[in-house]
């Protein structure tokens, strides 16, 4: 309705709606010193706490299956084919069910020295070299962002609080050095060093096969000298492994292949890949079965991976930033590369440091699309929950509420994706036109 001042009719501007809280709102608020204090005195209160059960973690799982198949490599063993219970015994290592090996056997040639330390010694070496290559991670990722320091404390904070960084020691697993690979390619690939980003992707692919997705990256952006180079990386690494190893140890890593992708392992709830989710979800509803069954498992596994791989392609060729800023397509082709794998497990969420930091540094900037930042924080929270209510239901959970639980590991992973996907396929060119254009 129209008033009037002294005669004069004066028409009311229409309220301004209000706006939710932006990306660069929640990093602002994340980021002021008090906050910042808060957030590292949980930091340094988590760490205590991981301290104090790693002393009684050498002989379990992961690292003791590390421990048993490069110590039975070191005595001229295959550990493909050799029962890992002929060596676990007398170092008192845990390895049920897993009686053989099952990484890579560039992997195991790389490990293998680590046995010529008692097992205690070995354990911490090995540890230490993980916080070592994480540390290195995020100097590399944050290296020449530009944030100032509380900003840059902020996320180091929480980047060290996700849950899968304390499973990853928990468990003395080895995909914190996958991360520092990826990390290095993008610091290359950054500064044009395409030849050794894609030497530094090889050596990933022969350390964990996986990552060898994001060729599909280097290849939509036409980055041929990295791929060159990521092939060469693979040729002559893999020479050296057969030339070590030899030819029977390395073909006869196709019986580890196998065995992570038993349907015993499979159904195992935390297993994050799409395949394996894709699989419960079929038996949750209609049972396991031979034949018939297991084909039609088999076609829905494989229509969702490439659906997945699909959606990944459309983002990365729909982006009309070619300079990839904020590595958007990159990030994606990571999530995607775990969701893709044979076989994938909590710890390998450590990798999804990559896409969070590149999304906080975007925020920062006001270059983060609101969905996707609240979807990543919308993960980060559903894994620390998951996380949380696993430990309280212990080792052995029984019953539909621990499985729910366990599953939400997948969905936080898929909710990366989400993100990671609007991330990437957002017009970047029309929201810096926009930015531009405010006065």
């Amino acid at each position: 309705m129209p008033t009037t001042m002294n005669g004069t009719a004066v028409v009311a501007e229409p309220a301004t709606p209000a706006r939710g809280i932006t990306g660069a709102g929640l990093a602002d608020k994340l980021t002021k010193p008090p906050m910042v204090v808060i957030i590292w005195l949980g930091v340094i209160f988590h760490s205590f706490a991981l301290l104090s059960q790693l002393p009684s973690r050498p002989n379990h799982f992961d690292f003791s299956i590390y421990y048993a198949s490069g110590l039975a490599l070191r005595e001229h063993r295959d550990p493909y084919t050799t029962d890992l219970n002929s060596i676990a015994p007398a170092l008192n290592l845990e390895i049920e069910p897993m009686h053989y090996a099952t990484d890579p056997p560039t992997y195991l040639l790389a490990f293998e020295p680590l046995t010529l330390l008692p097992l205690q010694q070995a354990f911490w070496v090995w540890e230490a070299l993980n916080l070592a290559a994480l540390l290195a991670s995020l100097a590399l990722l944050f290296s020449g962002s530009g944030l100032g320091v509380w900003r840059a404390l902020a996320i180091v904070a929480l980047a060290l609080l996700y849950p899968p960084v304390g499973e990853h020691f928990f468990y003395g697993q080895n995909k914190i050095f996958v991360l520092l690979m990826l990390a290095l390619m993008i610091r290359w690939m950054a500064d044009g060093h395409d030849a050794p980003a894609g030497l530094v992707l090889g050596v990933a692919v022969l350390m964990r096969g996986f990552p060898l997705l994001l060729v599909g990256y280097l290849l939509l952006r036409r980055r041929w000298r990295a791929i060159a180079y990521t092939i060469l990386g693979m040729v002559v690494g893999a020479l050296v492994t057969v030339a070590i190893l030899g030819i029977p140890s390395v073909l006869s890593f196709s019986h580890g292949l196998q065995t992570v992708t038993l349907p015993r392992f499979i159904a195992i709830p935390i297993n994050v890949s799409l395949g394996a989710f894709v699989s419960r979800m079929y038996w949750y509803s209609i049972g396991p079965g031979p034949g018939l069954s297991n084909f039609i498992r088999r076609v829905l596994v494989a229509s969702a991976q490439v659906g997945l791989l699909a959606l990944t392609i459309n983002a990365t060729l729909k982006s009309r930033d070619s300079a990839d800023l904020d590595w958007r397509a990159f990030s994606l082709w990571v999530v995607t590369a775990v969701l893709l794998a044979p076989t994938a497990w909590v710890h390998y969420l450590v990798l999804m440091l990559i896409p969070f930091i590149m999304m906080s540094i975007a925020a920062s900037r006001g270059r983060a699309n609101h969905r996707a930042i609240w979807m990543a924080v919308a993960s980060f929270m559903l894994i620390a929950l998951s996380t949380g209510a696993r430990t309280a239901f212990g080792p052995h959970p029984r019953g539909a509420l621990a499985v729910m639980v366990a599953e939400c590991s997948f969905a936080s992973l898929l909710m990366v994706y989400i993100s990671c996907y609007w991330f990437a396929s957002d017009d970047l060119l029309q929201l810096l036109d926009a930015l531009k254009a405010r006065p």
